[in-house]
């Protein structure tokens, strides 16, 4: 599934457009999903190695070798997924933290800027006073 994130008030092409909330938040379902999906491949993996381990039999060894490789191949997709979705939500934790302190700069700008016009209306009366 494709989805095209937006900023707020932006004209998008897609079809589906999410916040980047609900992006965060279905994302973090999506690692439940993929964490259990890699629980589940692991216990595959590992019935296929014992099969593997005691088949005697070489006509069932080639399927059960597929079969294997198969499910490694699944789980290195999975942890692909995973990785990517650590990825995003870090990034996102990081884009949060940086709108906060870019927040806290802009409000301590107005609190200078009030200051400094502050600053200026008491030169100029003490000066007329001079």
């Amino acid at each position: 599934m494709s989805v095209q994130v937006a900023a707020p008030g932006s004209v998008g092409l897609g079809p589906e457009r999410l916040s980047p909330e609900e992006l965060v938040r279905q994302t973090r379902q999506v690692v439940q999903g993929l964490e259990a999906l890699r629980a589940e491949h692991h216990g595959l993996a590992r019935h296929l190695a014992e099969a593997l381990a005691g088949q005697g039999l070489v006509a069932g060894l080639e399927l059960l070798e597929e079969k294997q490789q198969v499910v490694s191949h699944a789980l290195e997709a999975i942890e692909l997924g995973l990785g990517e979705a650590q990825v995003l939500l870090a990034l996102s934790a990081h884009v949060g933290s940086l709108e906060a302190e870019k927040q806290r700069l802009r409000a301590q700008a107005r609190r200078l800027a009030q200051e400094n016009a502050w600053l200026r209306e008491e030169l100029e009366e003490t000066q007329r006073r001079a």
